[in-house]
């Protein structure tokens, strides 16, 4: 299905659609034109693009953190690269082992409640943020004089494409800020629900650090790690307080700016130069985008995951062994033997078994040496691939579904 721009859409032309589509037929309007539509149409579409993006990810979401969050010995230099990295391929293995031995298919979207919400506010903030961005800064723009909307002999695309890409990196920056912020107490949550089931369960006063309780375990709510919004709200405030919900925040901070900022400047920058109208195009653009994005800053992410897992379990991580010795001494726990197949290579890659020691971060750079020292720098590109592919279905996704939505509400409204 394909949506129409009128001559009036701005430099991201998938990103903000016309008021109408009557004049669909005119030439491709200048990037530094400012965008018309009712910014309330940001927020309605940047909420069924969040969601439908998020419902068609969820199982490679919940992959790429549990590969994140799990510890592995160092490679040694004597073992290639891609015979370690082997088993990031056999995505369907890991799935269906999930699928196995934690409960059915359900299992694969452990956390989605929150993860949901956080898409839905995540995409509503970030496309909102950015509209309104974006259009100040074309204005700011206009009123200076540096762009010349009187040119017409095709030299103002070209001038556009550049300046549209300037604009929509820092556009973007501000909008992946601004969301990340509002939202990051669910991006917590997320990571914590999706660790339950491979991090050994808090210890507490009156039970075994190294059982995972279940619906028949006695151990209060607040010593088992949460299993609804309202038991993770609670637990964190008690534990950690208010700042308990922005731990790791740091890293992801740091890692959104690139991100957002090259994800929407490259967007942006494909739809113009392709010179077309087509909401697929849009789709295909933010692919690209999310793949090249999401590569570039994963080390943050993979840092900014180990953070928040600590916050709740109190160490940065479990290892291998620490994760069977937990499994094989929990008679009431959730099975999780099998799902150790999902997080550790395949048999011909190095030793993971090696005990490897749970270790408590002091901070963001502490954690990047810790990793760097103990795994090697192959650790901070776990879950690469699961990832890779979440970030183009998804990014692609939302572009898709936010550049259709609006099309269809500037046509009705």
């Amino acid at each position: 299905m394909t949506a129409s721009f009128s001559s009036s859409a701005s430099a991201s032309a998938a990103v903000e659609p016309a008021v109408s589509s009557s004049s669909s037929s005119d030439s491709a309007s200048s990037p530094a034109s400012p965008n018309h539509s009712p910014h309330w149409h940001d927020l309605i579409a940047g909420a069924i693009a969040g969601l439908g993006a998020r419902a068609v990810t969820a199982p490679l979401d919940l992959l790429k953190i549990r590969r994140q969050l799990s510890v592995v010995a160092k490679v040694p230099s004597t073992t290639s690269i891609s015979s370690y990295v082997g088993s990031e391929w056999n995505i369907y293995h890991h799935l269906h082992t999930i699928v196995k031995t934690e409960g059915g298919v359900r299992s694969l979207f452990r956390g989605n409640v929150a993860a949901s919400y956080l898409w839905m506010g995540y995409s509503m903030t970030e496309f909102w943020v950015y509209g309104h961005t974006s259009q100040y800064l074309r204005q700011q723009l206009i009123n200076t004089n540096s762009y010349n909307q009187s040119n017409k002999d095709g030299q103002q695309q070209h001038e556009g494409v550049k300046v549209s890409g300037a604009i929509s990196f820092t556009a973007g920056a501000i909008s992946g800020v601004c969301a990340t912020i509002v939202t990051y107490p669910f991006d917590l949550c997320r990571t914590i629900f999706a660790a339950r089931g491979i991090l050994p369960t808090p210890p507490t006063a009156n039970s075994d650090a190294t059982t995972m309780p279940t619906t028949k375990t006695t151990t209060s709510s607040r010593n088992r790690p949460p299993r609804t919004l309202y038991e993770f709200a609670y637990q964190t405030y008690q534990q950690k307080g208010l700042s308990g919900y922005y731990a790791g925040i740091s890293p992801g901070l740091l890692q959104v700016i690139p991100y957002m900022g090259i994800n929407f400047a490259l967007h942006d920058t494909i739809v113009v130069l392709s010179d077309s109208t087509d909401s697929r195009v849009s789709g295909m653009a933010g692919m690209v985008a999310g793949v090249i994005s999401k590569f570039l800053v994963y080390p943050l992410d993979t840092v900014k995951r180990r953070l928040q897992a600590q916050a709740f379990y109190g160490g940065g991580c479990s290892s291998i062994q620490q994760q069977q010795q937990h499994a094989a001494t929990s008679s009431s726990a959730v099975p999780i033997r099998s799902n150790l197949t999902t997080l550790q290579p395949t048999a011909t890659a190095v030793a993971v078994q090696h005990n490897v020691s749970s270790t408590h971060y002091k901070g963001m750079i502490h954690c990047f040496r810790e990793i760097s020292k103990r795994e090697g720098f192959v650790a901070f590109y776990k879950g690469l691939i699961p990832s890779l592919l979440k970030s183009s279905i998804g990014t692609g996704a939302s572009f898709w579904l936010f550049t259709l939505t609006k099309n269809i509400l500037s046509t009705t409204t």
